[in-house]
């Protein structure tokens, strides 16, 4: 099979740029109207060197979907690498949201794919949910946190993934940074200190 054209250097690698390019045209004409024809010519190669990074249209949609997994891993390093501090959970989430922000049209490429993704599956898949669930409870289970903190941490996961989802695709026309600023400020009313009510 053979090789694509090699990168100047410093660019993405090249199976990268085909994910970017996968991402623009799955998100705005959709997975099942995209061709891998389509998707080489926009990389100006042939679709046999689109095969040496990818084996189907299917791999391609699931690296973009690992894409979203490796935001999620991100978000969960900072809980567990800080101290267990309340406090410090307003300012982890802004980062957590500025950073999901930055990847919002992978958020829309999944609303607007759904039922794609559905169809997706892969062996092994399944366990890399299981892995993020299991890490999630970990963190809500930790009991040097009050339990009305850990109730409104879980609230404020909810809302950060139902926020970007939802306003991915009907907020669209909405700016990337006033949607973020917003969500930021939804989350900081559920998980600030001053919010929790002392014990009686």
């Amino acid at each position: 099979m053979p090789r694509p054209p090699a990168r100047p250097p410093g660019e993405k690698s090249t199976r990268e740029q085909i994910l970017d390019v996968a991402l623009e045209l799955f998100t705005d004409v959709g997975y099942e109207k995209t061709s891998l024809r389509e998707i080489a010519e926009r990389m100006g190669f042939s679709k046999a060197a689109l095969y040496y990074h990818f084996a189907s249209k299917d791999d391609i949609l699931m690296a973009l979907h690992m894409r979203l997994h490796e935001l999620g891993q991100e978000g969960f390093d900072q809980f567990e690498s800080g101290e267990v501090d309340p406090a410090e959970w307003p300012a982890v989430f802004d980062k957590i949201i500025s950073r999901m922000f930055e990847h919002r049209t992978l958020f829309m490429l999944h609303v607007r794919n759904h039922a794609s993704f559905e169809k997706l599956h892969e062996k092994g898949h399944e366990q890399q949910h299981v892995d993020l669930e299991e890490r999630l409870r970990q963190i809500l289970a930790d009991d040097r946190v009050p339990l009305p903190f850990r109730v409104r941490l879980a609230c404020a996961f909810g809302a950060v993934m139902a926020g970007m989802l939802m306003s991915s695709d009907i907020f669209s026309d909405v700016a990337t940074d006033d949607l973020s600023t917003i969500l930021q400020g939804a989350v900081r009313d559920l998980i600030s200190p001053a919010a929790v009510p002392s014990p009686a």
